[in-house]
């Protein structure tokens, strides 16, 4: 079933997930960002673009979406910002939810001398990274990974899983993980 989005992020991952939706057939009302990479992009597809600020809540009270998609992303999102979502707002994270909430996951894992680390895409409910979890993916950790290298496995396995995310956003998320 389609649905629309509000994406907020300011990376090329959004780029990526945005034209994933896009090519799904669903509706993009607006993207949030600072990068103007994303904003050529969002433009291009002539979308509406808003500059992230403190009064973004204000300046989106009348655009309609059923889900808020915070796609790389560290911006903290005001309450009422997602309580315009209709169905609900999910995150990207960099880490295997719940081992590694918060910032710098991938650095964190590396100092940790992991073997392995994923991503994680959740609703946003509660505090920082607590939501349920709508996809996981894991990857290995080689000897020679930094945090840059770990990091684009992270977006490898985030653009790998989005059509999981978007067949769950189609079906309501029916079975996310605590």
């Amino acid at each position: 079933m389609s649905f629309s989005t509000l994406l907020i992020g300011h990376e090329s991952l959004l780029v990526q997930c945005g034209a994933m939706l896009l090519e799904a057939g669903h509706n993009i009302r607006g993207v949030v960002t600072r990068n103007p990479d994303v904003r050529n992009w969002a433009e291009g597809q002539s979308l509406t673009v808003y500059a992230p600020g403190s009064d973004l809540a204000d300046r989106l009270s009348d655009t309609e979406f059923d889900w808020l998609l915070s796609i790389a992303n560290l911006d903290l999102l005001p309450q009422r910002l997602l309580e315009q979502a209709r169905k609900g707002a999910v995150n990207f994270h960099d880490g295997p939810l719940p081992r590694y909430a918060g910032l710098n996951a991938p650095v964190w894992a590396l100092l940790n001398g992991e073997t392995q680390h994923g991503i994680s895409w959740h609703k946003i409910t509660g505090g920082v990274d607590e939501g349920d979890i709508i996809a996981q993916r894991h990857v290995d950790i080689s000897a020679n990974d930094t945090a840059l290298t770990l990091n684009t496995k992270c977006y490898g396995a985030a653009m790998d899983s989005f059509p999981d995310v978007i067949a769950a956003l189609e079906a309501g998320i029916p079975n996310p993980h605590p």
